[in-house]
């Protein structure tokens, strides 16, 4: 597994857990938050003790149900590559040392389809103790069903390359080679 897909993975869920719009914002819409909440809480214990059984409850059970991360290759479609996935990532992730903190988070619902997207500070530790800190922008579709509220998609996203941000300068197409010629010229 490669060390970024376990980084945005460590959180998964847990990163929008002490999202303040979950728990600030007295509306009508508070049942619909205190119920979101709870789904976050559960699913952030079930990756936090690895309870794969667990976290295959939050995911719905239609075929198109997607956790996608950062790069090419970090799409998983259906329940089963989930799980698959899942039981790979608690290969590389400690159980018990998530830690998360999402300064920046917004949710909300029309009916039963339900949205979440945060950025977090994520810690955790690898098998053999060593903490990793970084960051994560999470987010995710639900939509509620007779057992409750179920993820549709769900997306991680972190930096790489060293966790630096994309260069500010991109070069102009006035730079860039002519393209090649795909086509004969007509003659």
């Amino acid at each position: 597994m490669k060390k970024q897909e376990s980084v945005w993975l460590a959180a998964t869920l847990g990163c929008v857990l002490s999202m303040p719009a979950l728990a600030a914002q007295p509306t009508d819409a508070d049942k619909f938050k205190e119920e979101l909440k709870a789904v976050l809480n559960q699913h952030d214990e079930a990756i936090n003790t690895q309870d794969i059984k667990a976290l295959m409850t939050f995911y719905a059970d239609a075929p198109g149900v997607v956790l996608m991360g950062t790069g090419p290759g970090e799409f998983w479609k259906g329940k089963a590559a989930i799980e698959e996935f899942y039981k790979q990532f608690f290969q590389d992730f400690k159980a018990g040392t998530l830690k998360h903190e999402c300064p920046e988070a917004s949710s909300g619902n029309d009916g039963d389809v339900a949205w979440l997207i945060a950025s977090c500070n994520m810690q955790d530790a690898t098998p053999d103790g060593q903490t990793r800190e970084y960051l994560l922008n999470v987010s995710g579709v639900l939509k509620k069903e007779k057992a409750g509220w179920k993820f549709q998609t769900l997306h991680f996203s972190n930096l790489t390359g060293g966790d630096m941000p994309p260069p500010d300068e991109v070069p102009s197409p006035k730079d860039a080679p002519p393209a090649a010629e795909t086509a004969p010229k007509a003659q």
